[in-house]
């Protein structure tokens, strides 16, 4: 670009301030987008699915690494659509640094916020989430739980399915 093309440039955007306003929110939404599609770019290190415990009725207890794990217990039983959830992880062997919860649903493809879960102590961590409310009468989900260690991270999922009676049954 030529110095004349610059200054025609310059005195365009400076004459018309819609084009370069809409330049800048064009900028910001392509931002936007990019963010919202890497949220679960945290760098996970280790993956963990966990098959054989059914996060919604009992807590579960999982290996990070040969000197971690942790117990994730989410409450209500049930895990109800309707009703603000309780999530506890304690950590048994060496610490960890940060955790948080993200809900996948499966059936109609939905993810909620991610739920960051505050330290209590060395041990243990709580904080509060919700599932997205669901039409259907059977959906499965997936809770992950993200946990941080020594600037390396895990992602542990437990699939479990929700039933929905009507009501009156």
């Amino acid at each position: 670009m030529n110095n004349h093309q610059k200054s025609m440039m310059g005195n365009y955007l400076k004459h018309n301030p819609v084009v370069a306003v809409a330049i800048i929110l064009l900028a910001l939404i392509s931002l936007a987008v990019y963010s919202i599609m890497h949220w679960d770019e945290h760098q996970i290190a280790q993956y963990i699915q966990v098959d054989d415990c059914q996060i919604a009725k009992t807590s579960c207890i999982v290996a990070l690494d040969k000197d971690t794990s942790i117990k994730v217990n989410i409450l209500p039983r049930g895990i109800p659509e309707t009703d603000t959830l309780s999530i506890f992880i304690d950590t048994q062997g060496e610490r960890i640094d940060t955790a948080s919860i993200v809900f996948e649903g499966i059936e109609i493809d939905t993810i909620t916020p991610e739920y960051r879960l505050y330290k209590k102590n060395d041990t243990h961590f709580s904080g509060k989430g919700f599932l997205a409310i669901c039409s259907l009468s059977k959906m499965h989900w997936i809770a992950h739980i993200i946990v941080i260690k020594d600037s390396k991270v895990w992602k542990i999922s437990f699939p479990f399915e929700k039933n929905i009676l009507p009501k009156g049954r």
